[in-house]
């Protein structure tokens, strides 16, 4: 019985010291998007340095700080296989919004990293398929800090730009919403709030769905605002980053859904 007591809290020690080293842990800093998403928004906004086009491509590593508010700073690349790439790389970085990492529960300043790769047959390919629509040059400079306003703070607010004069965003959402199969299924419907960031090059960063539906209605509306071009905010004659958000309402009907069915 004393050899049972005596392995028995040998082995609850054993026990309490690998819960507390788990505790202890320290969990990296997290995009507010999420790695997926994140990771599909840095391929949209990819633009390939045309010199490089014809060079072999790779993965460059960008590191950065993360301080315990989430607040990225100090990017940098050690190694590139290319330094137009290298600048391309940076840039991208610099727009994801970080959850801070946590120690202990609590956050943390933490010191990381991420890797973005360039595929010069994968980029020259998907640009062959569907050409990404690009804004006419702007009237402005890109504002070089990274802060993001609020659309109150700005002189001009963004707007969805389209080839087609014609063409507005309920045109567009018309046009182009696919209603998921899942939602057609178990009938589900509403509206999908997503808040995001206009970047300076007019495309979308930083989604996040404040109110979702669910049934696949939350990525459709996603891939939506992934798709469109905006006019970028205007501060004080420079472009900059603008946060806003965007309703997407799925809603079973005919007027609502042109796609050969009436549901």
């Amino acid at each position: 019985m004393k050899i049972f007591r005596i392995v028995s809290i040998f082995i609850a020690l054993i026990i309490i010291s690998f819960g507390l080293k788990t505790n202890a842990q320290t969990k990296s800093p997290e995009p507010k998007s999420g790695f997926a998403l994140t990771k599909k928004i840095i391929q949209n906004h990819l633009i390939y340095p045309k010199e490089a086009l014809d060079k072999k491509g790779g993965k460059i590593t960008v590191y950065y700080d993360v301080d315990a508010e989430g607040n990225a700073s100090n990017y940098r690349v050690e190694s590139a296989f290319d330094e137009q790439c290298a600048e391309e790389a940076i840039r991208l970085v610099k727009m994801i919004e970080w959850n801070p990492a946590l120690n202990n529960g609590k956050p943390a300043a933490y010191n990381d990293y991420y890797t973005v790769e360039f595929s010069p047959k994968s980029y020259k390919k998907a640009e062959e398929k569907n050409p990404r629509l690009m804004l006419p040059e702007q009237g402005h400079p890109a504002q070089k800090s990274n802060k993001i306003y609020d659309l109150k703070e700005l002189h001009q607010t963004p707007k969805p730009y389209f080839a087609n004069p014609q063409v507005n965003m309920a045109a567009y959402l018309r046009t182009n919403l696919q209603f998921p199969d899942q939602a057609k299924q178990f009938e589900i419907q509403g509206t999908v709030k997503l808040n995001f960031v206009i970047e300076t090059d007019g495309r979308a960063s930083n989604i996040i769905v404040e109110n979702s539906v669910g049934g696949g209605c939350d990525n459709e509306a996603i891939r939506l605002i992934q798709n469109l071009v905006w006019t970028p905010g205007v501060k004080n004659d420079s472009l900059v980053r603008t946060r806003t958000t965007q309703d997407i309402t799925f809603q079973i009907g005919e007027r609502n859904y042109h796609d050969g069915n009436n549901y």
